[in-house]
């Protein structure tokens, strides 16, 4: 059985998940660090596959593919940074994916920041010299602008049914190409991306509405289906999800 509980604060949310879940390759828009507290798994960011024991952690970067598959007793903590403190993160470059031994220190931070003896831009400052991130010399390529102007219409379409006929021809690419163009820039197809976003709008939404308004109002056919394509992507039921968050 899975557990995860989702801790929120401003522009930092921190997630502990306990279970053998396996997250299938996806991308976040927030700036994404954690550790394995326990167990080991492995783990695939950008392409690079490494196993994870505990106290490793790991770094994702805004809009970078991965993956995640727990072995064996298997727990984690991942701190998610968003908005500002994604794009502060962002200008500094990740020379790996994966460091060894620091997973005691990370954990610490969280504590700290949960119990306001630091705040969110201390935290994101103290990420960058535990692991010793440079300030990129170049300005961050952004994505291929018409992969972004794709990323734009699917963010503002989610609620309507995946058409990728209609997608290409809004940014004037056989539909064909675009699945390869995405695939090369973010690691995922155009739908997956979809998914995630209606995964976005349901965690957005499901505090004000019932399950059977949130299926309707995002096209799902059913409610289970949207409690399948939640639950692909977080690892819990959306009613296990109610019952876990906690916002500061």
């Amino acid at each position: 059985m899975n557990k995860i509980s989702f801790y929120t604060c401003n522009d930092i949310e921190i997630i502990t998940g306990i279970g053998m879940h396996e997250f299938p390759y996806h991308s976040h828009n927030s700036y994404m660090a954690g550790a394995v507290l326990n167990g080991c798994g492995e783990f695939c960011i950008d392409n690079h596959f490494s196993i994870l024991n505990k106290n490793d952690v790991y770094i994702v970067p805004s809009n970078t593919g991965m993956s995640m598959k727990p072995k064996n007793d298997f727990s984690y903590i991942t701190i998610c940074f968003k908005n500002s403190l994604a794009d502060m993160l962002n200008r500094y470059e990740a020379e790996q994916y994966y460091y060894s031994d620091l997973g005691d220190v990370l954990l610490k931070m969280c504590s700290d920041f949960q119990i306001k003896l630091i705040d969110e831009i201390t935290f994101a400052n103290t990420l960058i010299e535990l692991l010793d991130l440079k300030v990129l010399n170049t300005p961050l390529q952004p994505k291929n602008p018409t992969v972004m102007m794709a990323m734009q219409y699917i963010n503002e379409n989610c609620a309507e049914k995946f058409d990728l006929d209609c997608l290409s021809e809004k940014v004037f690419l056989s539909k064909y190409y675009l699945v390869r163009l995405f695939r090369k820039e973010l690691g995922i197809t155009p739908h997956q991306y979809y998914q995630q976003c209606k995964v976005r709008e349901i965690r957005r939404m499901v505090p004000y509405f019932s399950q059977k308004n949130i299926a309707y109002d995002l096209n799902f056919s059913t409610q289970s289906h949207m409690n399948s394509v939640f639950k692909k992507y977080m690892g819990i039921t959306m009613k296990d999800y109610i019952l876990s968050i906690e916002h500061k």
